[in-house]
């Protein structure tokens, strides 16, 4: 059951440095610019697909949310009402995380994680928010529209363009471009750029060095990264890739909310590292994580990130995570699973604080 359950566990990895890194292009000729671009893979992330409610990784999901919502009222969702807020300095990008194990973009995969990068171009500023995979959000288009599901199933049901869609209706926010990686991105990522520096507590170290009976010890067998894995302590380590992976997949020790602030650190440590690369290191990099990245990003609004790049090379990324604590409940969605009934309004307007 726990390797079964484990497999939804994903984290995007390294795509805000994707977007800072490739700033080194910036000046250089169109020809290497050109040849760098050229190396991802753009798709309008379109398509259909349905879920299989007898498979094992959906069931034990199902059990997870079952004890994540046990001690929560009942109750329905409150939709957001109004427009759609949007701000001609600010570029709101959705960073999806899929479930495949190889190199290769799936249209059976799921969206197990889901962040928006908001970049405000007039403060400079660098935000963002992670959305709780098993949020229930109503389905809006395909097989399954007009039921309830997790956030995660409808990219499996709808692709990018229905997630983004699904942010942007529940939440009352513009977006409409998206980034996406798997799990492929993260260990070749992460050893790219050189490793990343994290803080561990006692309690993710101890995670980390002693695999045995918990989730990492089958990442480590699935992965085949036995002979990969640091020896870390409390306190601060640098990590390479395989070791990262341990700590950002880890909610065995606290919950999923745990996982996802995890995730944050991750990507502000990969930032951080990209700021000290050289020339060369970036050049590599780039070599490796761009063909794993897809997007729906035009060539033109690529070229447009990178001329205003320089401003949020040095910004610490702003996080936060909805829905936030007190705004929801719980509720059964489509094939009796159990969802995070979430309060929008109330959320939507927190969202927008935060962002704008």
């Amino acid at each position: 059951m726990k390797k079964a359950r484990s497999k939804k566990s994903k984290v995007i990895i390294a795509v805000v440095c994707v977007i800072a890194a490739i700033a080194v292009i910036f000046g250089t000729a169109y020809g290497f610019y050109h040849s760098k671009i050229s190396l991802m893979n753009f798709s309008d992330g379109k398509w259909f697909g349905t879920i299989d409610e007898n498979d094992d990784s959906v069931k034990n999901e199902a059990a997870d949310m079952d004890k994540a919502t046990a001690d929560l009222e009942e109750r329905e969702i409150i939709e957001a009402e109004g427009g759609i807020y949007s701000s001609e300095n600010v570029t709101n990008i959705l960073l999806i995380g899929t479930d495949e194990r190889s190199k290769q973009f799936s249209n059976n995969a799921r969206g197990d994680t889901c962040m928006l990068l908001s970049l405000n171009k007039k403060e400079g500023t660098v935000k963002l928010v992670s959305f709780e995979r098993g949020m229930g959000v109503p389905i809006l288009d395909g097989q399954y529209k007009g039921q309830y599901d997790w956030l995660t199933h409808t990219f499996r049901y709808g692709g990018a363009d229905l997630m983004m869609r699904e942010i942007q209706e529940c939440f009352k926010v513009e977006v409409n471009r998206y980034i996406r990686v798997n799990l492929s991105t993260f260990i070749d990522g992460i050893d790219a750029i050189g490793g990343i520096d994290i803080e561990l507590t006692q309690a993710e170290a101890d995670y980390i060095n002693h695999p045995q009976g918990t989730y990492a010890e089958y990442h480590i067998a699935e992965m085949k990264i036995k002979d990969e894995v640091q020896q870390v302590k409390a306190g601060m380590n640098h990590l390479n890739g395989a070791t990262a992976m341990l700590y950002a997949r880890c909610r065995y020790i606290d919950s999923d909310w745990g996982r996802v602030k995890r995730q944050q650190k991750v990507i502000q440590a990969a930032v951080n590292q990209v700021k000290n690369l050289s020339i060369s290191e970036m050049n590599n990099m780039l070599n490796v994580i761009l063909p794993l990245v897809q997007t729906n990003l035009k060539e033109s609004e690529i070229s447009g990130l990178l001329l205003s790049a320089p401003q949020f090379l040095g910004a610490q990324i702003e996080s936060k995570t909805l829905p936030e604590a007190g705004t929801y409940g719980s509720m059964t969605g489509m094939g009796g699973r159990k969802l995070f009934a979430a309060d929008f309004e109330t959320n939507s307007e927190i969202l927008h604080d935060f962002i704008f």
